[in-house]
């Protein structure tokens, strides 16, 4: 997470500016992990200039350890590894411990500090969580041991029918529905002793999210219906974490319940006790989102009733074994759920350390999933044989909006499951009432009195002051007495709180009270000591009611009970559903479950209540795709008990290809496709009868890294998606493994897009493996990156049809693009004495159709002269004039320039305290020549000594403030800038209130030269340039120009040209030979030219150092 840098914001300026700065000084950055800079825990480590950091070290965690050693001399493991981590394996994770706390003691003498460790990890991740400052994790990030830095972020926490709509009733009660012989052959047998019947026996479910309710009978050591006795994996009376003798929850645990952790409170985030962090030491929930998640995925099966309905609740897998890991928080200034970095490393890792074999994580994240340290852990996770089911995220419906892109994790959409809902309707009824205001839909409000009985034929009653802001409010008279004897209440919402306006009118004597919606929509209004039963309504429905009562004052309503039951389209996408393409050729999300409006248990946010009745069995709807994931997660573990040797990937694979197809959009009338809903809707009765599943390996995962050339769409998954396919063809290769003990025939067909496929049909031998090579047709279609969709679709003809399997389908997602050139790097760095020769290389792929390339040490092109990005940034240094205090502040950094070279455009990464930047927003740009190590002038006292100066609106042509990132275009501004041979320094500034004020973010990477900050309206020594404390290595900007490759101590690059392709990377060797150079610093330019039409010519930097 982003934040300020306290020592620079809080410099005095003036009384009246001291005052809100230092009001302002914990403020947190706005950026995709947070939704805006409300983090109390930034806040907290504001004040220290400090924050925790994840630092991964080079050596593999123990779980791939384990899965290296079980890989030879023997063919790979399938399914789960064993749960208890063997005596090689501990002695591994102990030798990882003494080589941490050896880097650490060296880490620690380079920066000269003894920095806490707040954790260590050995089991999915080889690393630390340590608090740092920004120039200390800047440093670590340039150690060789170190192979990441990682600051401290957060992210977001992202139903009694949807079981037996997915089949999960089907397979509690039948299992895979064949007979144990079918998978039988020769002495092997793939299926488990419950192939009749699977509830999730045996399995443990691992939950990240906010706790759960311990007391809850979903979660009990009995099962409420059934009275089924849970047997603990770990033995009687032994659990784990702080549940375990002398811990913070112990006795809180059970037989089911077998274990909890707590890494918000405890290590490594340590957050308890710090301003508006709402949770309490241990693993209960005081946000309710990880109960509810842990109860969709094996709560136990139960019969409770809701709004005077009887229902019984289950989890998908209801006899699975479950351990909490409580990851994150509540910020209880906004009622968000928040869950650190650090967290849920911690959590993940642990999970692998206690043997579970499924993961929910219904939490943000995932975009990055080669270079971000929990997507490396879920990669871990699955090589241990963990299956992990992940939230799409809730930023529907555009497109790109997916979270989780790790091909590695099922990432998971929601839709609808057919029942929306239990709710109130108020009956009206009498001369003059229209048919849609004869029954409306009420919004129960919640903390008050819960309506338990019908409310009798009532007047309906408006109050007086129904047309005003104040209708009800103590300061305006509230209602006279009497005024709703016996009478359904009409209030407006308007100027003072639901629950003086509820006391107000009950106090008035009204039955109920119902709250008028101010602006469009409905309301739950919350009115907790409410006394009578209140209710929220819609602002057009409320306005009509209340007409009506002024033309019939005696109309009469009543508000029947128990609720009504509110249905709405089964598999109709929720439009808040997070929608993909991915950056890269990878289908997501996989596949959908269901997420609008699901009933399980919630909890209580005040621990004092955690154990009594009204905690205890409460129970509540919540949407989201995190309430999708689960459903995937508990279906999971339910073909893990079926199929104990199945893969991650395997059952992945099983749940899409068997996905119910026809999910609509969600105006509920057009198809999804693939980028919406993924393969379908989860359908696990289906999966569990598949007869084809598809695996793939740790080793291909990192080989497909696109940031290095790799090819995302030559994976083994289950679905097809390229989106660089050539303007003739694309071509996929996929390896079927057979989970039968009989052999099966099966007919392959292209639907939705042409083409061939390599084996039309196949018959595979009892448990063998066929690879298949589908060809789909791409001309015609248009090179712009439009996606075509379609299906190859497996149909089972064997002659057994007891045994056979459902039709399996592989959603197709192509697109046809020009070349696209990538690089490894857009400079390089070359170190060497003088009078020596040295080489460096970088690589060059396309990402979609072949790169044609060449090389050369002579020509120009486009080029970068500094590129400093904000990866990893957390604080900034405002930057700007406050057009309302007069106050001035300025932050400055430095690049050089070797040759006469034209400038082309110009970038400062930073964020606006205030929201967007406003349009008419006076945007500022200088570069002053350097004097002595410093800018020679600054914007506001010595304006005139910059080279170079330019000011305009923000929406002027050329410039660009999107995402708060400062962009010129100096040709679309009509600027010509050609700076001579030496070194300058950019000064940008954003002319706002100082509400509004603007920071520019720091940057891990940085030049020869500190950071340089100015108060130019303070006084002496403020008003200098001068060094900020604990300055970062830079700041994030970037130069770009017109440059020209003539380095003359460049001697050769070769090849001079080639082609590559995806999956394929080229490599470019740079030999330089220093001699006659003196020592310093030199940077040159290999040209580049390329068939990418959209970088026909460009260059690569080098960077040269000639040591003594």
């Amino acid at each position: 997470m982003r934040r300020l840098q306290q020592k620079w914001c809080s410099i005095a300026v003036s009384s009246a500016l001291v005052a809100m700065v230092g009001a302002a000084q914990a403020a947190s950055l706005d950026n995709a992990a947070v939704a805006k800079s409300d983090s109390p825990a930034l806040k907290a480590f504001a004040s220290t200039g400090r924050m925790p950091y994840i630092v991964g070290f080079r050596d593999v965690p123990a779980v791939t350890y384990e899965a290296q050693l079980k890989q030879a001399p023997t063919p790979p493991l399938r399914g789960k590894m064993a749960v208890d981590i063997d005596a090689s394996v501990a002695a591994y994770a102990t030798q990882l411990e003494g080589r941490q706390r050896s880097n650490e003691a060296r880490l620690k003498a380079s920066v000269g500090r003894d920095f806490e460790v707040q954790h260590r990890m050995q089991h999915a991740f080889n690393g630390i969580v340590a608090e740092l400052t920004p120039a200390e994790a800047a440093a670590f990030a340039n150690d060789p041991t170190v192979t990441l830095v990682e600051p401290y972020t957060e992210y977001a926490l992202d139903d009694e029918i949807a079981p037996s709509v997915i089949g999960a009733n089907t397979v509690w009660e039948d299992g895979t529905g064949f007979h144990r012989a079918a998978f039988i052959s020769r002495g092997r047998t793939e299926v488990s002793v419950y192939n009749r019947s699977a509830k999730g026996e045996g399995v443990i479910v691992g939950i990240v999210d906010s706790g759960i309710n311990f007391a809850s009978p979903s979660f009990a050591g009995v099962e409420p219906a059934t009275g089924h006795e849970f047997k603990n994996p770990l033995g009687d009376g032994r659990y784990l974490g702080s549940c375990a003798t002398g811990g913070v929850d112990a006795g809180r645990c059970n037989d089911k319940l077998i274990g909890g952790y707590d890494f918000v409170c405890g290590p490594p985030a340590n957050l308890c006790g710090t301003a508006n962090i709402g949770e309490e030491p241990g693993f209960g929930d005081s946000n309710s989102h990880g109960t509810h998640t842990a109860g969709t995925t094996a709560g136990n099966t139960r019969t409770t009733t809701f709004r005077g309905n009887t229902i019984t609740l289950t989890g998908i897998a209801p006899r699975a074994n479950v351990i909490a890991y409580d990851a994150c928080y509540t910020n209880t200034a906004t009622g968000q759920g928040l869950c650190p970095n650090v967290s849920t490393l911690a959590s993940i890792n642990q999970a692998i350390a206690d043997g579970v074999d499924v993961i929910n994580y219904s939490i943000g994240g995932g975009a990055q999933p080669w270079s971000e340290a929990i997507s490396q852990a879920f990669l871990n996770a699955t090589d241990a044989g963990i299956f992990v089911s992940a939230s799409a995220g809730n930023s529907g419906p555009n497109p790109s909006t997916n979270g989780h892109s790790q091909p590695w994790v099922m990432t998971v959409a929601a839709a609808q499951s057919g029942r929306s809902g239990y709710e109130f309707t108020l009956n009206t009824s009498g001369a003059g009432v229209p048919s849609n205001l004869s029954q409306v839909l009420l919004n129960a409000g919640t903390g008050g009195v819960e309506l338990t009985g019908s409310i009798p034929s009532s007047v309906l009653r408006a109050g007086p002051g129904f047309t005003g802001a104040a209708d009800g409010c103590t300061a305006s008279g509230a209602f006279p007495a009497g005024f709703f004897s016996n009478r359904i209440a009409l209030v407006r919402r308007g100027t003072c709180a639901f629950t003086e306006k509820a006391a107000n009118a009950a106090a008035a004597g009204a039955r109920a009270v119902i709250i008028v919606n101010n602006a469009a929509g409905g309301i739950a209004p919350s009115v907790p000591g409410a006394t009578v039963p209140v209710f929220g309504m819609a602002q057009d429905t409320g306005v009509a009611l209340q007409a009506l009562t002024v033309s019939n004052p005696a109309l009469a309503s009543t508000v029947p009970f128990p609720a009504t039951r509110i249905d709405n389209t089964a598999d109709q996408l929720a439009a808040f559903s997070s929608r993909g393409p991915a950056a890269f050729s990878v289908l997501k999300p996989d596949i959908t479950g269901h997420g609008v409006n699901i009933l399980e248990p919630v909890a209580c946010a005040n621990a004092a209540q955690w154990t009594t009745p009204g905690c205890v069995e409460t129970i509540g709807f919540l949407s989201g795709t995190s309430m999708s994931s689960p459903q995937v997660a508990g279906s999971g573990a339910l073909l893990r008990q079926l199929f104990p040797t199945w893969t991650p990937a395997e059952i992945k694979s099983a749940l899409m290809m068997t996905a119910r197809q026809g999910v609509l959009m969600q105006d509920g009338v057009t198809v999804a496709n693939p980028f919406s809903a993924g393969a379908g809707r989860v359908q696990v009765d289906a999966a569990a009868k598949a007869g084809l599943v598809l695996d793939e390996q740790r080793a291909d995962y990192n080989a497909a890294n696109p940031a290095l050339g790799g090819d995302v769409s030559a994976l083994n998954l289950a679905s097809m998606t390229n989106r660089g396919c050539s303007a003739t063809s694309c071509t996929f290769t996929r390896t079927f493994r057979s989970t039968r003990g009989t052999f099966q025939t099966f007919s392959l067909a292209l639907s939705g897009v042409t083409g061939s496929v390599s084996s039309p049909v196949f018959t595979i031998a009892p448990f063998g493996t066929q690879t298949v090579t589908v060809t789909v047709n791409t001309a015609g279609q248009p090179v712009d990156g439009t996606y075509r969709f379609g299906t190859l679709t497996l149909t089972s003809t064997g002659n057994d049809s007891s045994t056979r399997s459902p039709a399996l389908r592989l959603p197709i997602a192509v697109a046809v693009r020009a070349p696209e050139l990538g690089l490894s790097a857009e400079a390089i760095a070359i170190s060497a004495p003088a009078n020596t020769t040295r080489s460096a290389t970088f690589t060059l792929w396309s990402n979609s159709n072949p790169i044609d390339f060449t090389t050369s040490r002579t020509g120009a092109g486009p080029g970068t002269l500094v590129s400093q990005n904000s990866l990893g940034a957390t604080f900034g240094y405002f930057a700007g004039r406050f057009t309302d205090t007069g106050a001035a502040l300025f932050a400055a950094d430095d690049f050089v320039v070797n040759a006469a070279t034209p400038l082309t455009s110009l970038v400062a990464e930073g964020f606006s305290q205030g929201g967007a930047i406003p349009a008419t927003a006076q945007i500022g740009w200088s570069i002053f020549a350097d004097a002595g190590g410093a800018p020679a002038g600054d914007p506001q006292n010595s304006p005139n000594a910059a080279v170079w100066r330019y000011t305009a609106a923000a929406n002027s042509p050329g410039m660009s403030v999107a995402g708060g990132a400062l962009r010129l275009n100096l040709a679309a501004a009509g600027q010509t800038v050609t700076l001579a041979p030496g070194r300058y320094w950019l000064v940008p500034q954003v002319n706002v209130p100082f509400a509004q004020r603007w920071a520019w973010l720091n940057s891990l990477q940085g030049g020869e030269r500190p950071v340089r900050t100015i108060q130019a309206t303070g006084t002496p020594p403020a008003n200098s340039w001068s060094t900020p404390t604990d300055a970062p290595a830079g700041l994030a900007f970037a130069v770009n120009a017109n440059v020209t490759c003539n380095a003359p101590w460049i001697s050769s690059v070769a090849p001079a040209s080639g082609r590559a392709v995806a999956g394929s990377p080229s490599t470019v060797s740079v030999n330089v030979n220093t001699a006659g150079l003196a020592p310093g610093s030199y940077s040159g330019f290999v040209c580049l030219g390329s068939n990418d039409p959209n970088r026909a010519t460009t260059t690569v930097r080098v960077n040269l150092t000639v040591t003594p």
